[in-house]
This record gives structure tokens, C-alpha cells and sequence, in this order.
């Protein structure tokens, strides 16, 4: 029998976008990609913000799903729940430039429950059990911006937070189209309990997540209270030097401005504890200027301090330009600094073109330094055009790293005019991996080249996106002629008449694109796009969509029949 993993308690919050489907039918293709983009973007620092950077994250399409076995977290993704509950809707509106109504509400809940811990084929940690099954069902009660938590959960942070009790039968009578398996003890989450969180396990997370949701003030008076009581702890006998001295730290790196992390500084000074380079790295990250970032990097000699690979990375992203950059280098390898891939990351993101960010990344690769996934993106970001940028998809294959739908979104924005949609389509299908979510990309930048047949041959291949469907909209009649011809062409085409089907459906002949899309049906082989077919076929026919439990009793070659009012020619035979 194969060995199971030993299933474990996990927390999930679930944040779901509400009705963002219809939101995003309704933008441009280049506002739904820089909304899609935004929604990854406004997350992750928050994820730094909160210490949930090691929790398993999962972008649903229609929200997130972060989850955590560690029960330390019930605090911190609780903060992430009210920062994202808060901001999210001002966030993106500030990304993308839609009118703060245009963003949809979210719905959250946080979870507990029995899962397994199982291995994705990419390597890629996951957990599978009644955490995440609970926190999605929880967030069809929730209103808007709304967060709810579960029985289990409350007990965790009670302390910490604010929380109500929730009338589950009345809230379901309110969300009658929520799918509820059995009823949970639900409680709202309010807010922070500004009382105790100087005490708690990780205040720095209680002062990040009041700083983000513009709570500033009460952010400095929760920091004041955490150093006090971490003086009066220092000056016991028994106080841990080392662990006191690394609260502080935590609390200098969270995000206190310049001027109040300054005068903690004389309050942890005061209490007998002496900064080290972390303490430094965080004055000199926050410091508003060079010099100011000099004195500080002063003062650390001074006081026999050296500086880290983390300084010199910090003084880099801020140089104020190529000259800058080459001098703290030099200086960092006088210190006998070694490299790491973090500075190598902040290298290329300086780079101010393509060659500079190269010499930067063979310099670093002959010290020994490795470069990662984020390398990668960054060189491609920077890369002049798609057969330069073609070069880092291979090689992040060769490392065994996997790109992104976002990696392969940002190379297919650069230039297309050199390349072929043939050819193009010829090298993506060819990868180990080539996700069909980022071809839309690809037809949209023909599509703004005004390479208009290189996009219906991206579109012949993924009828089905978004950025097909306005290409059919805005050249019904040329989209059309090209699938026909392909359908002439070559018999049994079943991407010819997939297309035809699909822009048939777009323009609101349904009618007409019934019987392609029965015959794309017929040709597909059984996989996702004969069980999408066959949904599609069923709904289009019986005028409903089905539930993911319905099966059609009936082929959809029937259903056409019937809609369109000829014969049923088996149940003619069957009767």
C-alpha cells in the first residue's frame, strides 16, 4: 500500500473577489491585463508585511487562497485578512486607474481544519482537506469587505481581537445561493485589540497592519508600549540579551517611519541593548537620503560593525545612479562582501538598459551567485525584445525553474513585429510548459501592432479568451473568412471550427455557431475542452448553466436538435 502523509490542522483564509467575472467583461484587454498584473502585485507585500511568506499561496482566478500549518500564524493572517479587507478596492483603483467602484468587494474568511500536506508535479508544496472546503463555503456569507472566522480560529486570536458572534441561519436566509454542506460557528473580525497586542507573540505585525490601513498614529503608540515593555524586560537579570535585541530588530524593520524608528533607537540604547548590523540595515533602509545613508554606514564602523551583503543591497537600490552602483560595489568587495541573489536582483532592476543589466548578471554569476526565478523576470522585463527575452524562458527551463503565466505575459508585451505568429506559437508550444492564459497576451499585442491575421492565428488555436473575442468584435467579417478558409482547407479542423463556433457565439449568432461547436465537440479529444464543449453545448441548448454535479442526459448533438425543432431521429427509433 503507498505510504499517506500524516495529515496535520491548517489554517486557510480564503479572500474571493466579488463578481469579478462580469467586472472584468467589462474592461479593455490592456485594463483587465493591468488589473490581473495589479491583483498579484497588491498582495505580495502585505504577504512581507504580515511574516506569511512561507505560507502556501494559491491565485484561484477569482481571488486567493493562503494557507498555514503553523499555528503561530492565527495572528498574522488575521492582519493580512484586515489589510486586505480595508485596502484592497483603494489599492487596485490606485494600480490600474479604475473608478473605486469599478474594483469588486471582497469576501473573506480565515479557517481551521484537518488537511494533508501532498507535492504538486512542479514541486510546489499544497495542503488538501476541510480548511480550505470550510474558509470558501464561510465566504459565501460574508458581505462586502466582510470578514468572518470560525469557532476554532476565534479561540486562537480572541485576545488579540475584536470579534462578534454571527447568527448563521439568519445569514444564510440572507446568501440563500450559498452551498453549505453543514453549518459552521461563525464570528465576525472586527479590528485589533490595541490593549493587548503590545504583549503579544509579533507586535511588529499588529504595527504594520495599523500603518497600512492608515492608522498611523495608533501604529506609533502601539511601538512606543512594545519598547517600553521591552526595556523593562531588559533590565531584569535573567532578560535574554539576544532575543530582546531581535524584537527590536523586528520591530525597527516593520513600517515605522524614519523618525520614530530614531528615537526607539535611544530607547533601546537606554535599556543597556547595543544595535547590530540588522538594527543598522534598517535605520539605513528608511533614511531619506545618501548622506544620511553614509552616516549611518559610518557610525557601523564606528562601533566595530560590519556591514552585510544586505546593506550594500540596500545601498544599491537606492544609488542615485550608475557612478553610485560601481562605488558601492567596489566598496563591497573591499569589505570582503561576498554576493548574493537578492543583490543580483536589485543590480538588474537598476540597470538602466538591457547590456548594463547582463554585465551585471555575468559579473555576478563568475562570484558564484546563482540567479532565481525573480532573476529571470527582471532580465526579461529588461530584455529589448521577444527573441532576446525567448532566451531566459529556455534557460529558466534548463535551471528546472518553471515561468509564470506572468513571466510569459511580460515577454509577449514586448515587440512582436519580428516574429511570426507561427512561429511564435511553434517555439510555445514546444516547452516543457506553455499555459494557454498567457497566448491571450500574445493577441493582444498583435492585435495593438495592427498584425491582425498574425492575431486570428493565435486566436484560431485559443478562441475562447477574452482578447480572441474582441478581435471578433472588432473584425467579424475578416475573422470569419480566415477560420472559414482554414475549415476549407484541412478536413476535420476542429480548432477551424471551434473558432468559427466561438466567433459566431461572440457576435451573437448562437444559432449558427451551434453546430461548430457540436462538431469541435465531436473532433476534440476527451481532456478540458471536450468537457468544456460539452457544458457549453448544454447550456446553450437548454438555456441553463449546469452545476458541477449535473451531467447532460442527453448528447449535446440531441439538444441541438431539439432547439432547433427538427426531428429527434433516436427517439424516433427508440419509440
Amino acid at each position: 500500500m503507498p505510504d499517506y502523509p500524516s495529515p496535520r490542522m491548517t489554517l486557510c483564509l480564503a479572500i474571493d473577489l466579488k463578481k469579478s467575472t462580469a467586472a472584468g467583461l467589462k474592461l479593455s484587454t490592456k485594463l483587465l491585463d493591468r488589473f490581473n498584473l495589479a491583483l498579484v502585485r497588491q498582495v505580495t507585500p502585505h504577504l512581507t508585511a504580515v511574516g506569511l511568506t512561507k505560507a502556501v499561496i494559491k491565485f484561484t482566478g477569482d481571488g486567493w487562497l493562503i494557507i498555514t500549518d503553523n499555528t503561530d500564524d492565527a495572528a498574522p493572517i488575521c492582519c493580512l485578512a484586515i489589510i486586505m479587507a480595508c485596502r484592497f478596492q483603494e489599492e487596485i483603483s490606485e494600480e490600474t486607474g479604475l473608478p473605486l467602484d469599478g474594483v469588486p468587494a471582497l469576501r473573506l474568511s480565515v479557517c481551521w481544519g484537518r488537511a494533508l500536506p501532498v507535492e504538486l508535479p512542479n514541486g510546489q508544496r499544497d495542503f488538501v482537506g476541510d480548511s480550505v472546503r470550510h474558509a470558501v463555503r464561510a465566504c459565501q456569507l460574508c458581505d462586502d469587505n466582510e470578514i468572518l472566522i470560525d469557532d476554532t480560529v476565534l479561540r486562537w486570536i480572541d485576545h488579540d481581537f475584536v470579534c462578534t458572534p454571527l447568527m448563521f441561519d439568519e445569514r444564510l436566509a440572507r446568501h440563500p445561493e450559498a452551498k453549505m454542506e453543514q453549518p459552521l460557528a461563525l464570528h465576525t473580525l472586527e479590528e485589533l485589540k490595541l490593549e493587548s497586542a503590545a504583549e503579544g507573540d509579533a507586535p511588529e505585525y499588529f504595527v504594520n497592519t495599523l500603518t497600512i490601513i492608515g492608522r498611523r498614529l495608533e501604529a506609533e503608540a502601539l511601538a512606543y508600549r512594545v519598547s517600553d515593555a521591552l526595556q523593562n524586560e531588559a533590565e531584569k537579570s535573567s532578560a535574554d540579551i539576544e532575543e530582546l535585541t531581535e524584537r527590536y530588530n523586528r520591530l525597527f524593520a516593520s513600517n515605522l517611519d524614519y523618525e520614530t524608528v530614531s528615537r526607539i533607537l535611544r530607547d533601546m540604547r537606554d535599556s543597556g541593548l547595543q544595535p547590530d548590523v540588522e538594527t543598522y540595515n534598517s535605520l539605513i533602509v528608511k533614511a531619506r537620503d545618501s548622506e544620511t545613508r553614509s552616516r549611518w554606514l559610518m557610525r557601523m564602523k564606528q562601533e566595530g560593525i560590519s556591514p552585510d551583503v544586505k546593506t550594500f543591497t540596500i545601498l544599491i537600490r537606492h544609488a542615485e545612479d550608475e557612478p553610485a552602483v560601481q562605488r558601492w560595489l567596489a566598496r563591497m568587495r573591499r569589505a570582503g562582501v561576498a554576493p548574493d541573489v537578492i543583490l543580483l536582483n536589485a543590480l538588474i532592476d537598476q540597470a538602466k538598459t538591457y547590456p548594463v543589466a547582463l554585465q551585471y548578471l555575468r559579473r555576478l554569476q563568475e562570484m558564484g551567485v546563482t540567479p532565481n526565478a525573480s532573476s529571470y523576470d527582471l532580465l526579461i522585463e529588461k530584455s529589448d525584445d521577444v527573441a532576446s527575452g525567448r532566451i531566459w524562458i529556455e534557460a529558466m527551463f534548463g535551471e528546472g525553474i518553471r515561468p509564470s503565466v506572468v513571466t510569459f505575459r511580460s515577454l509577449f508585451r514586448k515587440d512582436l513585429s519580428t516574429i511570426s505568429a507561427e512561429e511564435l506559437l511553434s517555439w510555445f508550444l514546444e516547452l516543457p510548459y506553455h499555459p494557454s492564459e498567457a497566448m491571450w497576451q500574445a493577441i493582444a499585442e498583435y492585435r495593438r501592432r495592427g498584425r491582425i491575421d498574425d492575431a486570428l492565428r493565435l486566436c484560431l488555436d485559443y478562441p475562447n479568451t477574452q482578447a480572441a473575442q474582441k478581435i471578433f468584435r472588432a473584425y467579424p467579417e475578416q475573422a470569419l473568412t480566415y477560420f472559414r478558409h482554414v475549415d476549407e482547407a484541412i478536413a476535420n479542423h476542429p480548432n477551424a471550427a471551434y473558432a468559427i463556433g466561438m466567433a459566431l457565439q461572440t457576435l451573437g449568432r448562437a444559432d449558427e455557431a451551434l453546430p461548430y461547436l457540436y462538431r469541435a465537440y465531436e473532433l476534440a479529444f476527451s481532456g478540458p475542452r471536450r468537457e468544456e464543449l460539452s457544458r457549453f453545448l448544454t447550456q446553450a441548448a437548454t438555456g441553463r448553466a449546469l452545476t458541477e454535479k449535473e451531467h447532460s442526459p442527453i448528447s449535446p448533438k440531441r439538444l441541438i436538435v431539439q432547439r432547433s425543432g427538427e426531428p429527434d431521429e433516436s427517439a424516433i427509433i427508440k419509440n
